[in-house]
């Protein structure tokens, strides 16, 4: 389970993106277009499956570039970065214990054997997180 409804928003977008690899082509004039999947076809040139967008500057203006190739890495860097996440969650979810935190007088957690009061018991803020994880 996400800590929260919007991760899985994002990997539905991703998911219903047009399929990647994504790349880039350059007009010459300031214009790049983000294709689906391009590559060299010998005696063909090169094909591509379909523009998923299109970004335009001036000549020479690197901005427009870099959009245009944050936009194209996206496509496989989106995924990467969920997939990631969800195993750190598990990661996270695995190392956490559920019992509730009750601390000293001095602020420090006893259950956890969390002697600080910055940052938190570890546990406690896993358990923000990760609401399911406290102990019912």
């Amino acid at each position: 389970m996400t800590a929260t409804p919007r991760i899985e928003e994002i990997r539905s977008r991703a998911d219903a993106a047009t399929p990647g690899h994504w790349g880039t082509s350059y007009d010459g004039k300031g214009t790049y277009s983000v294709e689906a999947q391009p590559r060299l076809i010998p005696g063909v040139g090169n094909v591509d499956n379909g523009v998923v967008a299109t970004l335009s500057g001036e000549h020479g203006d690197g901005q427009t570039y870099h959009d245009a190739t944050f936009v194209s890495r996206a496509r496989e860097d989106v995924p990467f970065l969920l997939d990631r996440v969800a195993e750190l969650e598990a990661l996270v979810q695995g190392m956490t214990d559920p019992d509730p935190c009750y601390f000293d007088h001095h602020g420090y957690c006893q259950a956890h054997g969390w002697a600080a009061t910055s940052p938190a018991c570890p546990h406690g803020r896993a358990q923000a997180l990760f609401p399911e994880l406290k102990e019912s």
